[in-house]
């Protein structure tokens, strides 16, 4: 099937931005060609999927030039003239969505030809704008700073100063400028400080921690918290959420500081804006599941906690943000392992029932019939479980781990051991082939792998096998995922001989 990046770029468009972009392309300001013109709606009736047989160089050409030979550099260059044109078009589209920063660019303008009342009114017409939105992030902050800042240095060149009270005021502008840009820095440096650890973590990549404490060492984030807060005329709450944060992470045996980001976070959440809360609420679920991994004792129930906030962030739809109102699996999926954890069943399938619908739609179908099969595995109803996992379309599946581990334990339940050992094979393979596992997660599934198939051989009849020793090396395992399982299976075999 013929493919070209402006093709692939059309694609992604909706019925609406489509026909915006036949107005912008047939503006005579923007595009005075015809045959670009021509080009898109050649293009355009081959929307949405563009997979039809007659969508090839040739017929495109042909379509455009009639009987004229075909030339492919011809071709090229207009695919690529029209592509500039669409990325024009989408540059305009952002601009015209953000109309904060696009206000800002009319001001610069502004300032720039000396017309500085239309300035003036421009930048009163940007803070409302600014404060129209009721979002509290990062971006508010640079915005509120520009604001700020550009209005104190047009006064400053425009106004004479007669009476030490507009002296006063002018000069909290600036002051309440750098409040804005220190709130700035301490929001991205914190939020990609955090990112970074977290990402350096999952690959254990030691340089990258030297990097952050190298750059926390540089910075006095206490002194910057109490300079903006003694300095701003109103609370900034979510810059204290934020170094909460900061000291959750950075003291992370110290459980207090957990619970101070909790509160203070819980307390603020709806002065903050979509994207704040999506991050900030997973930090809080990062933070258990870190203390988990690491097998740390705790104050309290991680488990429980975790029940706790998959409430509060479906309640909410913490899960929305700027750019995507769907569930995400990794979270949808953490929410059905946690209720198994808590054998909260009916839990588990009232949630499929009412958020299934809410993940991306191409992979609805395949999502859901994975959770009915952990649902019903967990219900002991093997056969339906294994019915659920032969609907799932294999390649479009995200969790293709996941799916082995189920499909090992079903067919082991079900007493099915040739097809235990064939799923074990094509395990074995994929962990082995598949580049993109981390190596934590190839060990602990090739050690599953391992004792499952141990027990399948003891199942057999195998006389190698020794059941004790086995569960004693299950017992002991740190880097083994569905322990739990394992151990119940041996602790049954073992029960079994000591019946015979």
């Amino acid at each position: 099937m013929y493919t070209h990046e402006l093709i692939n770029l059309l694609k992604t468009l909706s019925p609406k931005e489509l026909m915006r972009l036949s107005r912008f392309l047939n503006s005579p300001y923007f595009n005075n060609r015809r045959r670009l013109i021509d080009l898109f709606y050649v293009l355009k009736n081959f929307y949405p999927a563009f997979n039809k047989k007659s969508l090839t160089k040739e017929n495109i050409f042909k379509r455009i030039y009639g009987k004229a030979d075909y030339n492919d550099s011809t071709y090229r260059n207009l695919m690529s003239d029209l592509l500039v044109l669409t990325l024009k078009f989408l540059k305009t589209e952002g601009i015209e969505k953000d109309t904060v920063q696009s206000s800002f660019f009319l001001t610069q303008e502004l300032f720039m030809r000396g017309n500085y009342n239309l300035f003036r009114n421009r930048m009163l017409i940007n803070e409302r704008l600014l404060e129209s939105k009721h979002k509290i992030n990062s971006d508010y902050f640079l915005n509120k700073y520009r604001i700020l800042t550009d209005n104190f240095y047009v006064n400053l060149m425009t106004q004479k100063v007669l009476k030490k009270k507009y002296v006063v005021s002018e000069s909290q502008k600036i002051i309440s400028g750098i409040v804005c840009i220190l709130s700035y820095f301490v929001l991205e440096s914190i939020k990609h400080y955090d990112n970074l650890l977290n990402y350096s973590r999952s690959y254990n990549i030691q340089r990258n921690f030297d990097t952050v404490a190298s750059f926390i060492e540089i910075f006095n984030f206490e002194k910057l918290i109490s300079y903006i807060r003694d300095n701003s005329p109103t609370s900034i709450p979510i810059v204290e959420i934020y170094y909460n944060l900061l000291k959750a992470f950075t003291n992370f045996e110290d459980e207090k500081f957990y619970a101070e980001f909790k509160k203070s976070l819980l307390q603020n959440f709806n002065a903050l804006g979509l994207d704040e809360n999506n991050f900030l609420f997973s930090r809080l679920f990062d933070y258990c599941i870190l203390k988990m991994n690491m097998g740390v004792n705790t104050g309290f129930n991680i488990q429980n906690e975790i029940f706790e906030l998959n409430n509060i962030y479906l309640q909410h739809k913490f899960y929305i943000t700027e750019s995507n109102k769907y569930i995400p699996f990794d979270f949808y999926r953490n929410v059905l392992i946690n209720c198994i954890t808590l054998k909260k069943h009916n839990f588990m399938e009232d949630f499929i029932k009412t958020y299934s619908k809410n993940l991306l739609p191409k992979h609805i179908q395949s999502i859901e019939n994975y959770s009915y099969a952990l649902l019903y595995f967990e219900k002991g109803q093997y056969n339906k479980a294994l019915a659920c996992i032969n609907r799932i379309k294999f390649d479009q599946f995200m969790y293709k781990l996941d799916m082995k581990n189920l499909q090992l334990k079903i067919n082991f339940e079900l007493n099915q051991y040739e097809s235990a050992l064939s799923v074990i094979d094509a395990y074995k393979h994929f962990l082995k082939n598949n580049v993109l596992i981390t190596e934590s997660r190839r060990v602990m599934h090739s050690n599953f792998v391992t004792y499952a198939n141990k027990l399948i051989q003891y199942r057999t009849g195998s006389q190698k096998v020794n059941l004790s020793y086995i569960s004693d090396k299950i017992e002991k395992s740190k880097n083994i995922i569905d322990k739990g399982w394992l151990i119940e299976k041996t602790g049954i075999l073992q029960g079994q001989n000591v019946a015979s």
